[in-house]
């Protein structure tokens, strides 16, 4: 590796497995202290933190991102336990295995969808910027989806969510540009993680099938792998990218462009 983001401290939620895990082993080996965001899955954040590069010491924190009261205390762990914040990404999500149409999705699916991927990204930003606005050149980058660019057929909830987090973005752009913190996201494809391949699980021929049928989408004609994402979340937080904020990054085969 290259050393791109040497020294930092970042924070990466839903860092235990899937796209999260890929950021965070490619954020250590680039040289920076991560603080592992975990809920169910912390006994697997602790493993990957064992297993990663030292460059100083990780830290696992665990908390339930629907729970406004556990970001505010994960918040306050992440800038203690890294002695500051130079970089923030919000990788933890949630996608459904039942698709249903607009008047069919329950209140229980939309809150839930929202509150993890929009909410959490919202409070967190909140409690993490002043100390981030005493960090060495300070980046955020969302784990978005192209389903923030395009409607999924049936994952309105996610897709609204997603869709949303693109705008705090931008908001966090231009409130903070004067003051060097850059704001930006990835909005990635299809992406060979469990979450997708248990989404493909419930698609006509099981698993296998669908996995055929979600690459079939791309024009490139597969699905990505997590370290696709990981390596341009670490470039968008590096000072390689001290030009680019406010921007969304479609990562996707050309899935929406082409």
């Amino acid at each position: 590796m290259t050393g791109l983001i040497s020294g930092k401290r970042a924070y990466v939620t839903g860092g235990s497995s899937g796209i999260g895990a890929a950021i965070v082993k490619t954020f250590a080996e680039e040289g920076a202290r991560v603080a592992i965001g975990a809920s169910a899955h912390a006994r697997e954040a602790e493993a990957l933190a064992r297993s990663l590069p030292a460059n100083g010491g990780h830290l696992v924190v665990k908390a339930d991102l629907t729970d406004r009261r556990q970001i505010a205390k994960a918040a306050e762990d992440v800038v203690a336990g890294l002695g500051g914040l130079d970089i923030f990404v919000h990788s933890a999500g949630i996608d459904v295995t039942q698709t249903a149409v607009t008047h069919e999705t329950s209140e229980a699916l939309w809150d839930k969808m929202l509150d993890l991927h929009l909410n959490a990204a919202f409070f967190l930003s909140k409690a993490l910027i002043p100390a981030m606005l005493k960090g060495n050149k300070p980046a955020m980058v969302f784990i978005g989806s192209v389903c923030g660019l395009v409607a999924w057929e049936g994952d309105v909830a996610y897709n609204v969510a997603k869709a949303g987090l693109q705008h705090l973005a931008r908001c966090i752009a231009s409130d903070y540009a004067k003051q060097g913190l850059r704001a930006n996201v990835i909005a990635p494809g299809v992406i060979d993680t469990p979450l997708t391949r248990n989404y493909a699980s419930g698609m006509p021929g099981g698993e296998a099938e669908g996995l055929k049928t979600l690459a079939a989408m791309h024009p490139l004609g597969r699905i990505a792998v997590p370290t696709e994402i990981a390596s341009a979340a670490a470039f968008l937080a590096s000072d390689k990218a001290s030009f680019i904020t406010g921007t969304v990054l479609p990562i996707d085969g050309g899935l929406v462009n082409v």
